[in-house]
């Protein structure tokens, strides 16, 4: 890694880590900027690693740090956070760590802080195992997780923290889900197989399959014909607890990029309407639907505002605060704060509220959140129950409801192996 491109990295981990920018919306800048494709690989793997480890690489920064850089400093911190992660994390040579990290200030218009970063850096090789494992990092830290997201978790889930919490600081499987409506659906596994890619099937759900080791989207057979789709198994759920039969009338609410859109598509011919109220994301639906040669109504709109209404069956795949998408998404950690969640229950609240409406009787909704806190999921849905009496939730197949946790309001799955974390309660309207 030259110093131009370590200094770049900088840079790009502070529109993350400052800047308040997503993750992937970065990458496309990366992509634009950078052309060699390992440069961008190795520059990914930086960014996201030292996002998913943020908590224990910044408590260690400050603890090599005689005091705080000013904010005008700020990528310098970063420059010495993907630094750290390189040194204790990736198989790299630490000299070269060193050295580019250095000359990498320069990149920066900051040659002052040349020697600082030197000495940082040596002494993070001194200490590094001391300070990796220390029983003075808070518990927080030692969990790789916000302070408030900690207490919220600790609250919540108190014997599950530990498995959450490395679920969070572990890469995710690429789980892939077979469209089960392709002519070559039959035949998936032989071209899996002539590929030389490993992989492995679920015992209850029938369309996801894992590898064994993840691989680019372009080795994939058939992936461009709409063979294979990318979603994780908790997602996949969705397609497969909501009843459906062919000819229904479906509304999939907040529906970019149109995964589980494409789902139920692929399991039921449905006269259904895909809405989601941002036009970039709405646009994401069409072409996801256009890769897999299926079709259906697309609207760029809030889904509360429709004036149609009477639906055989709604999914809400509600905006939330992703907490158990954290090992997909690590950013979520540096960007979602205390405060958030209260707004995003009450904007839950506002859309089961009116989707609610468009429910016709005898039809279900389907409630569904990336989150593992139980304001946005269990709380939510007794909430609902207890101001709706023409509210019934139904209960979910024991196979489906095995995967994760009965809260009695719902099913709520936690980040582990195959899952992300997921919440889903089936609403039936007498």
């Amino acid at each position: 890694m030259s110093a131009a491109l370590r200094a770049q990295t900088a840079r790009l981990f502070y529109a993350i880590a400052f800047d308040g920018r997503s993750a992937n919306e970065v990458l496309l800048e990366l992509r634009q900027q950078i052309s060699d494709r390992h440069e961008q690989g190795f520059v990914q793997e930086c960014l996201f690693g030292t996002a998913r480890h943020f908590e224990k690489l910044d408590w260690m920064l400050n603890q090599l740090l005689s005091k705080s850089f000013k904010k005008k400093d700020n990528d310098l911190r970063c420059l010495l956070l993907t630094a750290l992660y390189q040194l204790f994390y990736l198989d790299k040579p630490s000299h070269a760590v060193v050295s580019e990290s250095v000359n990498a200030t320069r990149q920066l218009d900051k040659d002052w802080a040349s020697k600082l970063v030197n000495g940082v850096l040596r002494n993070a090789q001194r200490q590094g195992k001391e300070l990796m494992s220390s029983d003075q990092q808070p518990l927080n830290v030692q969990h790789e997780l916000p302070q408030w997201l900690f207490k919220r978790l600790r609250g919540a889930w108190p014997r599950q923290l530990g498995a959450i919490a490395e679920a969070a600081a572990t890469k995710a499987p690429l789980v892939l889900r077979i469209n089960q409506s392709h002519p070559e659906a039959a035949h998936y596994s032989d071209h899996l197989s002539t590929a030389n890619i490993e992989f492995e099937t679920h015992k209850t759900v029938e369309s996801a399959i894992r590898l064994k080791q993840a691989v680019p989207v372009s080795q994939i057979p058939l992936f461009d014909e709409g063979l294979f789709s990318v979603q994780d198994l908790s997602a996949q759920l969705a397609a497969w607890i909501l009843p459906l039969t062919s000819s229904n009338k479906v509304l999939d609410a907040c529906a970019a990029p149109g995964g589980k859109t494409a789902h139920l598509l692929e399991r039921h011919q449905l006269n259904l309407t895909a809405v989601d109220k941002d036009p970039r994301r709405a646009e994401k639906i069409h072409q996801n639907l256009q890769r897999l040669s299926l079709e259906c109504e697309v609207i760029a709109a809030d889904a509360g505002q429709l004036e149609e209404s009477a639906f055989d069956g709604i999914l809400l795949d509600a905006p939330c605060s992703a907490t158990g998408v954290i090992r997909r998404q690590p950013d979520i950690k540096l960007h979602r704060q205390n405060s958030d969640i209260a707004q995003v229950v009450n904007e839950q609240k506002q859309l089961l509220e009116s989707l609610w409406a468009k429910v016709k009787q005898g039809g279900h909704l389907l409630y569904a959140t990336c989150s593992i806190l139980p304001q946005e999921n269990a709380e939510q849905i007794k909430g609902f129950l207890d101001r709706h009496p023409d509210a019934k939730l139904e209960p979910l197949a024991t196979d489906i409801m095995a995967l994760g946790i009965d809260t009695r309001f719902g099913l709520q799955i936690l980040p582990q192996n195959w899952h992300d974390g997921f919440f889903y309660a089936l609403l039936k309207k007498a």
